[in-house]
């Protein structure tokens, strides 16, 4: 099992904020990279999109622990079976610190071609996070 953790990111926001924000995927396309990604469909609890060279991939939303975590799993025939965790707690007032861990379940073969992609990902998410203007966003 590949095992990845996000560079830790700093949201100028409250917790609760960027929680709400996190926890539903129709927001979700201001954090992928859209250039990378086609067939993109998104409901407030499940993202689809195809990613040239791995498929399909689905999401669900899987647990939300209000304003500290939201855990995302693979809805069943997704390319790959993993989980990803976002976690969120208070650095300071209207700042929270963000992390993003993910958990895939790959062959040892796909497992060293998608390491380096896939810390960029998440990293790229925290990046995107961390820019989002939240006073227009929620």
């Amino acid at each position: 099992m590949l095992k990845l953790q996000s560079k830790t990111g700093k949201v100028k926001a409250k917790q609760e904020v960027v929680f709400a924000y996190v926890s539903d995927f129709r927001n979700f396309g201001h954090l992928l990279p859209a250039d990378r990604l086609h067939d993109i469909e998104i409901t407030g609890e499940t993202l689809r999109f195809a990613v040239d060279g791995l498929g399909t991939v689905g999401l669900r939303m899987a647990e939300k622990h209000p304003n500290e975590r939201v855990v995302v799993k693979a809805i069943e025939g997704t390319a790959a079976d993993f989980t990803f965790v976002i976690d969120l707690t208070m650095a300071e007032p209207h700042v929270t610190t963000v992390n993003i861990y993910l958990d895939v379940n790959l062959n040892m073969f796909l497992e060293m071609m998608a390491r380096t992609p896939l810390q960029q990902f998440i990293d790229l998410m925290v990046d995107k996070l961390e820019n989002v203007p939240f006073s227009a966003a929620v």
